[in-house]
Formats: structure tokens, C-alpha cells, sequence
């Protein structure tokens, strides 16, 4: 018989990241997610309003935006300030 073996254990988290989404989920409500989709304002999207984005990828200080097949980059900070996550609805 063939066993496959156990699966490796789980990434430990950064500590310093921890601290990092503890105090932004304090302050904005909310942490980042990779794959979560959020609402928040591109100017070269559309000037005037709020658009439905999703996040494709979070660094310390950017976070990678995909609308409409299309990427953007946009500040850490800026992106907390002026944006709100889109849950799904029950």
C-alpha cells in the first residue's frame, strides 16, 4: 500500500503584520483580503464615484486592484481611507 504523507503545517503569521491588521481593523473596520472585493474610487476608472474592485494582491505599503480585467496599484493607506469591503448579503 502506498500512505501519502501528513500535509505540512500551516505558514506562521508575521508578527508584524498581526500588529499591522490589528490596528487597521481598529481603525477602519476592516482588514484585506486577497480575493475579497471592495468598493473604492479610481480616477482613472471613473472620476466621480465608488467602483466594485478586487483585491489580487497586498504588500506592506500597495495593493494590488483588478477591475474589468485591468490592475491598478493604489496606497495601503489611501486604499483604507477611502474604501469599504463588500460583504455578502444573507
Amino acid at each position: 500500500m502506498h500512505y501519502y504523507p501528513p500535509p505540512p503545517p500551516p505558514p506562521v503569521p508575521c508578527p508584524e503584520c498581526e500588529k499591522r491588521n490589528m490596528r487597521e481593523f481598529d481603525r477602519f473596520g476592516f482588514n484585506i483580503e486577497v480575493g475579497g472585493k471592495y468598493w473604492t474610487h479610481i480616477k482613472e476608472v471613473k472620476a466621480c464615484c465608488p467602483i466594485k474592485v478586487r483585491v489580487t494582491n497586498s504588500t506592506y505599503n500597495e495593493i494590488t486592484l483588478e477591475v474589468n480585467g485591468k490592475t491598478y496599484v493604489k496606497n495601503r493607506t489611501e486604499f483604507m481611507k477611502s474604501s469599504w469591503r463588500d460583504y455578502d448579503s444573507f
